[in-house]
């Protein structure tokens, strides 16, 4: 049955879309995993014709319950990646419902099923670009600067639009993140891709590390709406409105290097906030959410800032040792089994041959 449903989605068109995709829903929901571990390319190939189609029929919802399920029969362990998980994050996005990706997303990658061949390297790209906009849409910002650098330091000779997309978003979820004050990539990254990011990535994006770090309020607004059409052709104008916000936290944070106390008139005025109202919300926001340790005397409206209380909780601590160890084991284990796999590759073999200064060496006669 499998082979017939492949069959009908090499039509030019397929006549009954809801039959059909009744038929692999069935076919999803009474198979067992052996049957489609066999040809799993097909069973791929099947749910990019359906996620393609419910796209363009605005229908996103409806899909992902068919490819939660096919990636549970196909994936072999549980940080398995899939070409259809790019599918399953594509839907998520569209209907913004979350929970589906996240219990993939939230599992470290550490093998992928080349699905007998047919693993392209374009779906990596879209799985860690789309959940990189997943974690950015639920505020996780550390963990999407994360998935957009694994799209950036893909090995790559050529550099796709995924790439550039990845890089322009990378930017503005790590200022979001943590101020840095460069915008130099990983060494690791590709020279093709560092080349086209120059070329390719406007002032809009390379120029906005520095006007964070070393701009004010204004020059950063300024910039900002200089580079708006820009921002908004690459559907980026969310992620700066929240860039925004972190550069007046940033610039807050950088007073209590200063001062011990300041006036909120102060305060407004040095970062160039529009009222005093307006400082002491966002200062209310950033000690609730623990980014400054500071009270407020409303009386004589002066902020006193103080230092990092230190706790101790000795159970947590032990708590997340013991699970970084583990991680890290976890780690060293994968890793082995990787060497163990290259050195057992007739490719590597073959190019260890040739490039030993041994190889074809006349044997010298005793």
């Amino acid at each position: 049955m499998l082979a017939g449903l492949h069959a009908i989605t090499k039509a030019p068109n397929i006549p009954d879309f809801d039959l059909f995709f009744t038929q692999v829903d069935r076919f999803i929901q009474t198979c067992s995993a052996e049957q489609v571990h066999y040809l799993p390319q097909y069973l791929c190939e099947i749910c990019y014709v359906i996620t393609e189609r419910l796209r363009k029929e605005n229908r996103a919802r409806v899909g992902i319950p068919i490819i939660y399920r096919a990636i549970e029969l196909l994936r072999r362990e549980p940080g398995q990646l899939l070409s259809i998980h790019s599918d399953l994050y594509q839907l998520c996005l569209l209907c913004q419902w979350f929970e589906p990706a996240l219990s993939y997303l939230d599992i470290d990658i550490i093998d992928i099923n080349r699905e007998n061949g047919k693993f392209d390297v374009k779906h990596l790209l879209l799985a860690y670009y789309y959940g990189g906009m997943i974690y950015a849409c639920i505020k996780q910002f550390d963990r999407a600067a994360n998935f957009f650098e694994n799209v950036i330091t893909v090995p790559a000779t050529a550099t796709s639009a995924i790439v550039i997309e990845a890089y322009k978003k990378y930017v503005l979820v790590k200022l979001i993140s943590d101020s840095i004050s460069n915008n130099q990539l990983p060494t690791y990254t590709s020279r093709t891709v560092q080349q086209a990011i120059k070329s390719l990535c406007g002032a809009q994006y390379t120029e906005l590390f520095y006007i964070f770090n070393n701009g004010t309020l204004t020059q950063f607004d300024e910039f900002v709406n200089h580079h708006r059409e820009q921002y908004a052709r690459d559907r980026n104008l969310g992620l700066i409105k929240q860039t925004r916000n972190a550069f007046i936290c940033n610039s807050i944070q950088q007073l209590t290097k200063t001062f011990l106390t300041v006036s909120l008139k102060d305060l407004a005025n040095r970062v160039q906030l529009q009222s005093t109202n307006e400082a002491e919300k966002y200062l209310i926001d950033m000690i609730e959410n623990g980014q400054i340790f500071a009270s407020i005397n409303k009386k004589d409206g002066m902020v006193i800032f103080h230092g990092s209380p230190e706790k101790f909780d000795a159970n947590n601590m032990l708590s997340k040792l013991q699970d970084e160890t583990e991680k890290r084991m976890l780690a060293e284990k994968q890793l082995r089994e990787l060497e163990r796999q290259i050195s057992l590759s007739k490719t590597y073999i073959q190019r260890t041959q040739q490039s030993s200064p041994y190889h074809d060496r006349p044997k010298v006669l005793s």
